[in-house]
């Protein structure tokens, strides 16, 4: 378990070392940007520990968002590592605790904290914290400082260590500052994307040539940046994305058409798919959602048609089966509606990369995308009435991410978002 002779990248070898550089120090953070390896780092610092305390009793916890993320990504690894290097362990998933030597490492949701008070640690590590709700975040960090109390066997005060990809002004940074401010001493490690020199270059060129200056630095250089400020479309160009005229609809095209619901009025917007390029050719607003399936195929008589509502509106689409049955409709109603922040993302790198285009009698919404700011909050500005920008904007958006977490034509970005790599543990994620 030599973990500090391998040939790891600068900030994993800080995460490895600095615990017993600093005795004194209770609080570490690595905050990398995606794929800098922090996954791998938290390997090499159980490893690391594992050799230390062999033959000591000590508890660690190992958290993260979910036990089934938790076991896809770092526990794998972990136990492919032991594997290869011949170590014996045991793993015992009814009580999810792994065992090795005489170290005991528990398994912990963090978006249950309250499950953390059934023990008692000497160590904490926890994965991607700032994945959470940021008052979640700041509960499950409350939670594991009560709960890291027990003194290690060769007399080193009980520690935590949290790695993450910083999701702007948060729940991690609200942490560091509250730290700062109780002058608590704590190191913070940056992890770059660029770090990680098992990425080809041309990988990470496409990487900074997609993100924005702030998205760069808290994606890709491990800053706390404020990421909701100013327009939300930020990326949108009407002299690029505004198309010169309006689309002949093709009656072969499939049509994608998010749907918002509100009481008096409930926008749409229609979208086809051309290749990797998509194309808003229509925007609707409905005075009665009953009257939405007829409005919608005389719009597109030959047309395939989805149909993606508001997933909070499922009774009330319930209600109106059969006119959307006999209208020749599918409904695809999600159980949730994605990620605001995603969505936003999605949205503004398909306009940037020229990926997305709106028909040019879509006025209504070429207004609101130029208009639509961040509140006080740090939130998309959501108004009242019918010509608010948030309505046509927030159903782009919604059939817009379903389009691209979909579709093979943008995996390409799709491998870029937060649940692309909740989903698939493979993505943006190399080892050293």
């Amino acid at each position: 378990m030599e973990a500090e002779n391998m040939s790891l990248f600068r900030h994993q070898r800080q995460l490895i070392r600095y615990p017993w550089a600093r005795p004194d120090v209770e609080y570490f953070f690595l905050i990398g940007g995606y794929g800098c390896g922090k996954t791998s780092g938290d390997v090499f610092l159980i490893l690391s520990l594992c050799k230390r305390y062999f033959k000591q009793s000590v508890t660690i916890g190992l958290g993260g968002t979910t036990i089934t993320l938790l076991r896809k990504t770092l526990v794998a690894e972990l136990q492919k590592i032991l594997i290869m290097m011949d170590i014996p362990f045991t793993d015992d998933k009814n009580s999810n605790v792994i065992k090795i030597g005489s170290v005991n490492i528990v398994l912990i949701a963090t978006e249950q904290p309250q499950l953390l008070y059934a023990y008692n640690f000497n160590i904490f590590i926890c994965d991607e914290i700032d994945e959470l709700p940021a008052d979640k975040c700041i509960a499950v960090f409350t939670a594991i400082q009560e709960r890291t109390r027990k003194v290690l066997p060769d007399g080193r005060i009980p520690f935590s260590v949290f790695t993450t990809t910083a999701q702007g002004y948060s729940g991690t940074y609200a942490i560091v500052e509250n730290l700062r401010r109780l002058k608590q001493k704590f190191i913070l490690i940056r992890g770059l994307t660029k770090d990680n020199t098992s990425l080809s270059k041309t990988y990470v060129e496409r990487l900074y040539s997609l993100y924005d200056e702030n998205e760069r630095l808290a994606y890709l250089e491990g800053r706390f940046v404020n990421l909701n400020t100013g327009r939300v479309y930020g990326d949108y160009d009407a002299s690029v994305n505004l198309a010169k005229k309006d689309y002949e609809i093709d009656p072969v095209q499939l049509v994608m058409i998010g749907q918002d619901l509100n009481t008096g009025f409930s926008k749409g917007v229609a979208v086809m798919q051309h290749g990797n390029l998509l194309k808003v050719v229509k925007t609707f607003s409905f005075a009665q959602i009953a009257h939405a399936p007829k409005i919608i195929r005389n719009a597109f008589p030959l047309n395939d048609i989805m149909w993606y509502p508001d997933a909070s509106a499922k009774e009330v689409m319930t209600g109106y089966l059969e006119e959307i049955k006999s209208h020749d409709i599918e409904l695809r109603m999600g159980t949730i509606n994605p990620a605001v922040v995603e969505r936003i993302f999605f949205v503004n790198k398909l306009f940037k990369v020229g990926r997305m285009e709106v028909g040019r009698s879509c006025i209504d919404l070429d207004i609101a995308l130029k208009t639509r700011q961040y509140d006080d909050t740090g939130k998309p500005e959501k108004g009242k009435g019918t010509l608010s920008p948030d309505h046509l904007c927030d159903w782009l958006e919604y059939v817009t991410w379903r389009i691209v977490s979909a579709s093979s034509e943008f995996r390409d970005l799709w491998q870029l978002s937060r649940t692309a790599r909740l989903k698939d543990p493979s993505v943006m994620r190399m080892t050293a």
